[in-house]
């Protein structure tokens, strides 16, 4: 069963989840992010969604499954692999979107793993980003 369904269909979505487990049997969790999830979604937009594999998916295999997703909930539907993402994206669908689905724990303990990285990234680049605050630009000139 989905939670925090962004289509509005509980069956759709329950369709939905089974599609992606039945397409990607080492799923571990299935997020939505952007428009549908932040309800400033127009006719013409797609669903945002990122799935957690236990390595990395294969492309190919996620930009098929998003068109068979597509087919389902009759709009666009960009799918991506959360461990191939950056950082801050991986952040960005954590803190702003809603996970739909989750195996086990295992989950949680990635969604850890990326606030601490995001943290340490931050603090990382906290100088840096003071200079170009400061200075107004990003390299000498």
């Amino acid at each position: 069963m989905i939670a925090n369904d962004p289509i509005g269909d509980p069956r759709l979505a329950d369709a939905l989840l089974q599609k992606v487990r039945a397409a990607l049997p080492d799923a571990m969790a299935l997020y939505a992010f952007g428009s549908r999830v932040h309800g400033t979604s127009g006719p013409e937009s797609d669903l945002d969604l990122a799935v957690l594999v236990e390595s990395y998916a294969d492309p190919v295999k996620l930009w098929e499954l998003a068109s068979e997703l597509a087919d389902l909930v009759s709009c666009e539907v960009d799918l991506l692999d959360m461990r191939a993402a950056s950082t801050v994206m991986q952040y960005q669908i954590l803190t702003t979107g809603n996970r739909l689905w989750a195996k086990d724990h295992r989950v949680g303990l990635f969604e850890s793993f990326v606030l601490s990285e995001k943290t340490a990234l931050d603090q990382a680049r906290a100088g840096l980003l003071a200079d170009i605050e400061r200075e107004g630009k990003i390299h000498g000139g």
